[in-house]
């Protein structure tokens, strides 16, 4: 399998099944250290986010939709306006829903907040070795014993 679509699907593992690297690595028969390289060239931290934030977003707007179509329901009803079969067609179809909704919506929040308190706080060695490798000009192999002990 060319490796454009094995990250494809590595991907797509992370961010819409919530698979670790080494499960990812182990069903895919990939090295997690690979998968670890394309995690990080390919920004999948931000990827993910982005397509949560997009799921959560469609179902904000459909708790909205329900809302108002609701809201337009009882406005007839205040009215003694004929209301249209479809509305009420509609929202019993989106009360079947909402459970689904919900418990998406909650499985999403949960992840968010445990990568919230995974997210390491302040610099991380991986953040010390960028800023040595682009602003400084260091890069690891380039130090020697030499260098270290100061001689």
């Amino acid at each position: 399998m060319k490796k454009h679509i094995l990250a494809q699907d590595a991907f797509k593992l992370y961010a819409e099944n919530f698979m670790s690297l080494e499960d990812i690595a182990h069903q895919l028969h990939l090295n997690e250290k690979t998968l670890r390289r394309w995690k990080k060239a390919d920004d999948w931290e931000n990827k993910r986010l982005k397509y949560l934030r997009e799921k959560t977003t469609l179902h904000a707007d459909m708790y909205n939709f329900a809302r108002c179509l609701i809201n337009s329901i009882e406005k007839d009803m205040d009215n003694n306006e004929k209301i249209e079969p479809a509305k009420f067609y509609t929202v019993s179809k989106m009360l079947k829903m909402m459970n689904v909704a919900k418990s998406y919506e909650d499985k999403i929040t949960e992840e968010n907040r445990k990568f919230e308190e995974d997210k390491p706080k302040g610099l991380t060695p991986d953040v010390i070795q960028e800023i040595e490798e682009k602003i400084l000009g260091i890069t690891h192999n380039e130090i020697s014993e030499h260098d270290l002990n100061g001689d």
